[in-house]
């Protein structure tokens, strides 16, 4: 057994049957078996004498089986019945259930047992415990240690899972992927030295130094592929774009309202990327109404002024129009085409081409694109982004977000990225107002719904599910619009809407025409609805949620002058995480707390695009962030000369680039 990358039901000690229950837990070879890490540790070091045991506490004693006796009942249940003797005293074991025990433990067997203990009859007794058998010459991995506890499934344990891993690292010797040169300079871990001190640690500094190397590693080529990206721009010619001052500030003074300090700052970063001949890689962010929309179509403006195209690239065909209907009344003498699914015709002599992906089916209405602009930018997948920018004479790229990007998890993953932030909002805008909502409060929040909606305001009500499901007992849309509807909205107009739903764009643009007054949904309409006349969001079982994806959400009101409400309806009014976020209106504070909290798979959703698959890391550790770029600096002019990891970033690339 040499190959770390053979399937698991090969291994012998495995097989068929357990190979099939590990792909419960993503293991499908034996190096995704010795990289499946623990998820926490137990100290099962402190061993106590029998004399010492502490009743109905969890208590570690070692000693030599003096009676075992294994026995079945009438209904064929087994019972193993033992008893445990050291210098002091006794105990006695229960075993339900594990006839396979008295095939390695016998009358004079030492062991080590870990479990609960009772008292019964004049002794302490364990019903069940986890036991390890002591033999000479033999390290026990399960306790008497600093013993590593699993994520499980039906028919895999932690101790099993122990077992199996010990097995492949005395077996197989991982190449590794970090130069020596390298480890020596960050002092880092050997691999195979990593893992066996991940799994079988000799004290909790054996860990921090096996989670560093690990760490390392995993953001080191997050690192380096995002600087062979940059670098691979800077080698790209791209359009220089002129920007005729006189004609920008003017058409920016005839605007209705006044940009703010942070859109100003923003707009002569742009400024200062396009009038180069380097493309430029921008990432716009801002909370949701902080105006990222008029600063893209500014630099729209200023790319038109140079006779060249504009693609801009959304997630939703409602979003593609609203975008299109915005653009159509800012400029009046700039042609305009909208392209989505539905669209027949195309107008090739346009300037600006608004669209979802359909944009990217249409290879030939691009002549000369200089600028490319994509809303939520996290939405499309990276070969999707790079497959529009293909179509362009290597365009200025331009790509928004409102979901806030916390400074580490910028770092780590957006390195290839230059950052603008809009951190002001437009004045007149008047701050939601967010509660907390216990079940005993739920009709007296209908009620103030029905005032609301009495005096012509608007409102989602939001669930995280579309129909009932058996393992999450969670609020669903389709049941909850039939409640609300026949039993307490019964004069409001109320629709429900799903990614299931037909036509949803229709009943969107109906909600937004004010033909219903409560929309019951499930959170697609996260992204890309501007509705004045909204000003209640309530969400249903918002624990479930990120705080990230809540804030979008929550963005969906508050965008007029009037006073706008987010209820938060839980089953648990005192979650450490909702009460941050019903006091706090700054997403990128949410994000930090969220990434601190929950991580950056759980902020942008496990696969969307880019995204870093991070099992040991931590993006708010800012040393290893530092060490791990100053890698990079010294690898990548050499990367040739380490062909392992040269190979290992060309598969993480390629994973990353097949996301979408």
């Amino acid at each position: 057994m040499n190959d770390i990358n053979i399937e698991v039901s090969k291994a012998y000690y495995i097989g068929e049957k357990y190979s099939k229950l590990l792909e419960k837990l993503d293991i499908l070879t034996l190096k995704d078996l010795v990289y499946y890490y623990p998820i926490r540790y137990e100290d099962s070091r402190n061993v106590i004498n029998i004399e010492d045991i502490i009743i109905n506490n969890k208590n570690i004693i070692k000693g030599r089986i003096i009676r075992i006796k294994s026995i079945y009942t009438k209904n064929r249940k087994n019972i193993i019945n033992a008893e445990i003797e050291d210098n002091t005293g006794i105990a006695k074991i229960i075993w339900f259930n594990q006839p396979f025990i008295t095939n390695s433990i016998y009358e004079g067997s030492e062991i080590i047992i870990s479990g609960i203990a009772s008292f019964e009859k004049g002794y302490p007794l364990f019903k069940s415990p986890e036991y390890d058998i002591i033999k000479e010459n033999k390290e026990n991995i399960h306790l008497s240690r600093i013993t590593p506890i699993y994520n499980q499934t039906k028919g895999i344990t932690s101790k099993w899972l122990r077992s199996r891993i010990k097995s492949v690292l005395d077996q197989i010797n991982i190449e590794d992927y970090i130069p020596q040169d390298i480890r020596e300079k960050y002092d880092l871990l050997e691999i195979n030295i990593a893992l066996k001190k991940l799994h079988f640690p000799e004290n909790f500094d054996d860990i921090s130094k096996a989670k560093r190397r690990l760490g390392f590693e995993e953001i080191l080529y997050i690192q380096i592929i995002s600087y062979l990206r940059k670098e691979e721009r800077k080698r790209r010619s791209s359009y220089k774009i002129v920007i005729d001052r006189r004609k920008v500030d003017k058409f920016i003074d005839n605007l209705d309202f006044k940009l703010t300090k942070s859109q100003i700052r923003s707009i002569n970063e742009i400024y200062s990327d396009i009038e180069k001949d380097i493309p430029m890689n921008r990432l716009l962010e801002g909370d949701v109404g902080s105006g990222k929309t008029i600063v893209a179509l500014i630099t729209a403006y200023i790319t038109h002024l140079n006779n060249l195209q504009i693609a801009i690239m959304v997630p939703t065909s409602i979003l593609a129009q609203q975008h299109y209907n915005y653009a159509k009344n800012l400029f009046n003498d700039i042609r305009i085409q909208l392209i989505t699914a539905k669209t027949k015709r195309i107008d090739r002599s346009a300037s600006i081409f608004i669209g979802t992906h359909a944009l990217l089916s249409n290879k030939d209405i691009f002549k000369n694109l200089g600028l490319v602009i994509i809303d939520e930018q996290h939405r499309f997948g990276i070969r999707q982004r790079e497959t529009l920018v293909d179509k362009g004479h290597y365009p200025h790229i331009l790509t928004m977000t409102a979901t806030p990007i916390p400074r580490t998890l910028a770092l780590g993953i957006y390195g290839d990225l230059d950052i603008s932030r809009l951190d002001q909002m437009p004045t007149g805008r008047i701050k939601v107002k967010t509660y907390i909502v216990p079940s005993e409060k739920r009709e007296d929040s209908y009620k103030f719904i029905k005032d609301r909606v009495a005096k012509g305001e608007q409102v989602f009500i939001l669930c995280p599910l579309i129909s009932e499901s058996e393992k999450l007992q969670l609020r669903n849309v389709e049941q909850e619009y039939k409640n609300l509807k026949e039993n307490y909205f019964t004069k409001e107009r109320i629709i429900l809407l799903h990614g299931k739903t037909k036509d949803k764009d229709n009943i969107l643009s109906k909600f937004k025409d004010k033909e219903y007054d409560i929309l019951v949904s499930t959170p697609i309409i996260e992204v890309g609805i501007d509705i004045p006349d909204a000003t209640i969001m309530l969400i249903e079982d918002a624990e479930r949620f990120g705080l990230a994806q809540l804030h979008q959400l929550r963005g969906r009101v508050g965008r007029s002058n009037k006073q706008s409400y987010c209820f938060l309806f839980t089953s648990n009014p005192d979650n450490d995480r909702l009460k941050f976020f019903s006091k706090n209106n700054d997403g990128l504070e949410l994000a930090e707390f969220d990434l601190l909290k929950r991580g950056p798979g759980e902020i942008y959703g496990k696969n969307q695009s880019g995204n870093p698959d991070l099992k040991m890391a931590s993006l708010l550790d800012k040393d290893l962030i530092k060490i791990t770029k100053d890698a990079v600096i010294d690898i990548v002019k050499v990367l040739d000369k380490y062909p392992l990891l040269e190979d290992q970033v060309r598969q993480v690339q390629s994973r990353i680039l097949s996301i979408n």
